[in-house]
This record gives structure tokens, sequence and C-alpha cells, in this order.
């Protein structure tokens, strides 16, 4: 497996409410909702379900990331179900104050070493991505 780590984002939140936030999918559903249409627009094809999230994926077709370990106040990680190749996204959680908590995003990838050259990049793009999307979500 190819391990691709995103940038590490810091929000001034507490690791627990982080953690009740990125554990829980369903919760984002009534989210998505109420984001104003024209911005909804980007989201198109995704779509939140309990423990998992539906996305459309350009050259994939539907992937759909479903939690696999919960680790409280530490880390969450989601199985890609559908994908051509093994695929993990994993949240790392780390408190560094009361109220301060930084998320890793980790994608776990098995490409051939040959494809490496050519996606590798990509993959690095996607995983920087996730931390924004965080920073995002809890700004």
């Amino acid at each position: 497996m190819s391990v691709y780590s995103g940038k590490a984002v810091t929000l001034q939140r507490p690791a627990s409410e982080i953690y009740a936030k990125v554990s829980d999918l369903g919760q984002y559903k009534s989210l998505v909702e109420a984001i104003p249409e024209e911005h909804r627009e980007k989201l198109a094809g995704v779509e939140f379900r309990g423990d998992c999230v539906k996305m459309d994926a350009p050259g994939v077709g539907e992937l759909v990331f479903k939690i696999i370990e919960r680790v409280p106040g530490k880390k969450v990680v989601l199985n890609a179900e559908g994908c051509p190749i093994p695929l993990k996204l994993i949240l790392d959680i780390s408190a560094t104050a009361e109220t301060t908590t930084t998320i890793t995003p980790r994608v776990d990838i098995q490409i051939p070493a040959m494809l490496k050259p050519f996606i590798g990049n990509k993959i690095q793009q996607a995983a920087d991505q996730f931390g924004q999307i965080f920073t995002s979500l809890f700004a």
C-alpha cells in the first residue's frame, strides 16, 4: 500500500467535538440540504447515508466510503467500496490543547508501482483537499 498524507489542519475545537462530527456521517445530510443551491451544485453526486458517503468519481464511477473503524477521539477509518483498487481514507485526530485539535487525513491505496508516477500526485492532491474540507466544515 502507498500512503499519502494530507496537510495537517489545526482547528479551534476540542478533539471530542471533531471526533463526534467525523465519526457520524449521517448528520451531514441535513447540512448539505441547508447549503444555498448555487453552492450545493458543487456537491452533485455526493450523498450521506448513516455510516457512509456516496460520491461520483470521474473515471471510476460511484464510490462509497464506509466507516470501518472508530477510535474515540483519535481516528476514523473509511473504506472505499466499489473501487477497483483497495483504498482507505484515514482521519487522524490529535488534541493539541484543550480546545485545539489537529486532523491529518491519509489516503492508503494499493496501486501498481508503474502507475504511481501517473496518478500519485492526484492522490496527494486529494489527500490535501480533505484537510481543506475539514477546515471549511469547522470554521
